[in-house]
């Protein structure tokens, strides 16, 4: 790894070859929440680089809200069996069990938070609740170094789950570029994607719910699925020393199609969805 206070090749071959931490901002498995709106995470510590961390910030109340709210968001990796790790990222659990250095995939299980009369807005918080819920799912990955600076890095990831609230998934890119000994750079994006009946859980209007929203004239809101949200995210990591390091960064999410246009979003939220935080984190190998 690359420090203010250690010689980088010195800290590589000491590593035996294993990639160093880096900073992602709340895309890959981030937000996959519509995850969780509190999921404000900032470190990605790649193959062989266990780690503990702990994200504070700001993300909307709910999915579509105009309203922030401070969140924290832990995270932890352990690896076992070579690239094979287990990861507790906010609420969803994963495992890698592919034996590659380039490639993951694996389940994953993610507890979805509820929707209820705690939330911001006065018409949302009245609607029927939104109970919290298991989704269980698989993702997909893979990294690959860009130069002789394994912190200098490019990677996709894919990640589905599903479960009575219907299925979402999200697809993102991010590039990593060390800019100094001390500092790496991180930018990339996506998009997300629901089913007709998750689009109908969380943006549609129905039943008793309706009458909160004259402009409905009675008539129910019911959204197709497809492309939810495009996003763009951005951040940094510092590297304090070989164990200590702090992350900050941001994304940005815009709503798309039947998600956007929901009454929900268009007359009590807002389309353009913002995640930010900082986070410290500990590392061992």
């Amino acid at each position: 790894m690359s420090y203010t206070t250690l010689n980088p090749v010195k800290v590589r071959s000491t590593a035996k070859g294993v990639r160093p931490l880096c900073a992602w901002m709340a895309a890959a498995a981030l937000f996959v929440p519509t995850l969780v709106a509190a999921q404000v995470s900032i470190f990605d510590p790649e193959e062989g680089i266990n780690i503990l961390s702990m994200g504070v910030g700001k993300a909307p109340d709910y999915i579509g809200s105009n309203h922030s709210k401070a969140a924290v968001a832990p995270l932890a990796r352990y690896y076992f069996s070579g690239p094979r790790y287990v990861q507790l990222l906010g609420p969803q659990l994963s495992v890698n069990v592919i034996n590659d250095n380039t490639w993951q995939f694996g389940p994953q299980v993610l507890y979805r938070l509820k929707r209820g009369s705690d939330v911001h807005d006065p018409v949302v918080s009245k609607m029927n609740e939104i109970k919290g819920t298991p989704e269980l799912g698989v993702f997909g990955g893979a990294s690959w170094q860009l130069s002789a600076d394994p912190q200098n890095r490019f990677g996709v990831r894919a990640d589905v789950e599903g479960g009575k609230h219907g299925v979402e998934g999200t697809v993102t890119a991010n590039y990593f570029l060390p800019v100094s000994r001390a500092i790496v750079l991180n930018a990339g994006g996506g998009l997300g994607l629901s089913s007709d009946k998750w689009a109908k859980t969380y943006f549609g209007v129905n039943g008793t719910d309706v009458a909160l929203y004259p402009s409905l004239a009675g008539a129910p809101y019911v959204p197709k699925g497809g492309v939810s949200d495009l996003r763009a995210n951005f951040g940094a990591i510092v590297h304090f020393s070989p164990t200590w390091h702090a992350g900050l960064g941001a994304r940005y999410q815009r709503l798309q199609g039947d998600s956007a246009d929901s009454p929900i979003v268009a007359q009590r939220g807002n389309r353009n969805q913002w995640i930010y935080g900082l986070a410290v984190a500990y590392i061992w190998q």
